[in-house]
């Protein structure tokens, strides 16, 4: 029987046989209660099974995760034109989730049930911290898991695209006031758009298309690894929470232009564990949009 370890990158990856530790009952506990299983560049065995892919789940609805978390790590195995089989469910029953997994390419053969006579592995971590990812290969791969679907759309001069989290699943950093801003967006020229009403190929097109992508900090942001290079994007935050810069990392790595609008004032006042809503002063965001428009 054919084992994913036969098309393994084995020069970017270890191996361990957690066998090795049977005698050694802290580090079995260890490996064994580690919900995640993600070992950095590792993966841990304990049969002479051959092997198959398990995805672990990493909150699978947000697409940061999604992205740079789970799929990513297809990267270990994949020469381009490998059949990965892989087994996943969804325990969110995400809609993000199941359109962005069928929506990889077709050698991409997702099972919902394991079969009989093999070991089920999870793939290697990562370089993973609070707010980047220190691996210089996973954007471009991400991108371009999905190019049939952003190939052949080019950026639209002129087109401005303020992304909402109003209809979000997530009840965090929406904007209060956001009603407020929909009139003087418009008068720039900018579109109002929520993800929730987009299919995941919409999604797509929509950042690989506009000129300058703005919105609140959330997770709908990692799309902006579909953008033309040199695509702006202008993130609204307050400031006040450390460890928040994953898409000025993530722009830098795909070389676009961000700006960050630390200018909100977190909802309710002084709250800023993650849970909090944002409050926007309209008329200095739609100054900075306005300067940040001199520069397309």
């Amino acid at each position: 029987m054919d084992s994913c370890f036969s098309f393994l990158k084995r020069d970017l990856v270890k191996l361990f046989d957690v066998r090795q530790v049977y005698n050694d009952p802290h580090a079995l506990n260890f490996i064994r209660t580690n919900i995640q299983k993600n070992y950095l560049h590792e993966i841990t065995f304990e049969t002479d099974l051959p092997k198959r892919i398990e995805l672990g789940d990493a909150v699978d609805e947000n697409p940061y995760h999604l992205y740079f978390y789970m799929i990513s790590r297809f990267y270990y195995f994949d020469h381009g034109d490998t059949v990965i089989s892989y087994y996943y469910v969804s325990h969110n029953k995400s809609y993000f989730a199941e359109a962005a997994l069928a929506a990889l390419p077709p050698r991409f053969q997702r099972e919902t049930v394991k079969r009989e006579g093999y070991e089920y592995v999870e793939m290697p971590g990562c370089n993973w911290y609070p707010d980047m990812i220190d691996e210089h290969w996973m954007p471009n791969y991400v991108r371009n898991l999905y190019k049939h679907i952003w190939e052949g759309y080019s950026q639209e001069k002129g087109k401005f695209s303020f992304i909402s989290r109003k209809q979000g699943k997530k009840k965090a950093r929406r904007i209060v006031n956001e009603a407020e801003m929909y009139e003087p967006l418009k008068s720039l020229g900018f579109s109002i758009y929520h993800l929730e009403d987009l299919t995941f190929e919409q999604q797509v097109r929509l950042f690989a298309t506009s000129q300058i992508i703005t919105g609140g900090h959330g997770a709908g942001l990692a799309h902006i690894i579909f953008c033309a290079p040199n695509t702006l994007i202008c993130e609204i935050n307050h400031g006040q929470t450390p460890a928040k810069n994953h898409y000025l990392n993530l722009a830098i790595q795909c070389g676009l232009r961000h700006y960050m609008y630390n200018g909100a004032e977190p909802i309710p006042d002084g709250e800023t564990d993650g849970s909090e809503d944002l409050k926007v002063d309209v008329s200095k965001y739609m100054a900075a949009l306005a300067h940040i428009k001199t520069l397309c």
